[in-house]
């Protein structure tokens, strides 16, 4: 089984400007359990635990998504609780009309496909750091844009002690 999800990759300079503010709050943490830098993503749908017939359906539902190149804004910093008073902390966006679009194109093919899938609110963000506590507040400015054009289907692996994503397509560009 592989566990897999749709989602936004980067270019490298893009980022490299997001891994700034992760080194930003690894400074304002007494510990931390960061995201590995070559795991940077925007997170579409999550799919979950798939058999091989199943990412090949995911591979085609990928091949019907269209869509024209847009950008969105990186704007903020916020943090979900986690157990023993720990916070997953993240970057937030402006809302971008493109970046809904987008999301709400892909989960309307995966139930079109009746392709079960984690079917909640879309919340964009790019997670930085989990298992975080603080020694003191992070207060620096965040904003940047990123631009987007295309999706990938990629594959949750283990890695050092955490999971990283890999791309298991051949992207879907816009």
């Amino acid at each position: 089984m592989r566990r897999i999800y749709f989602a936004l990759t980067f270019s490298q300079e893009e980022e490299a400007s997001l891994l700034q503010y992760r080194s930003q709050l690894i400074d304002c943490a007494s510990s931390l359990k960061p995201i590995p830098e070559n795991s940077l993503h925007m997170t579409l749908a999550f799919i979950g635990e798939s058999d091989e017939d199943t990412v090949t359906a995911m591979r085609a539902i990928l091949s019907e998504i269209t869509f024209k190149p847009f950008s969105f804004t990186v704007s903020g910093l916020d943090y979900f609780p986690e157990r023993q008073g720990k916070r997953l902390y993240y970057l937030t966006t402006s809302h971008d009309e493109g970046l809904y679009a987008l999301q709400k194109q892909l989960t309307d093919r995966l139930k079109a496909h009746k392709q079960p899938f984690h079917d909640k609110a879309f919340l964009p963000h790019m997670t930085l750091a989990r298992k975080t506590v603080l020694h003191k507040e992070p207060k620096f400015p965040i904003y940047c844009t990123l631009h987007v054009s295309s999706i990938h289907l990629l594959e949750s692996i283990p890695y050092e002690n955490t999971r990283i994503g890999i791309i298991i397509d051949n992207e879907k560009r816009a």
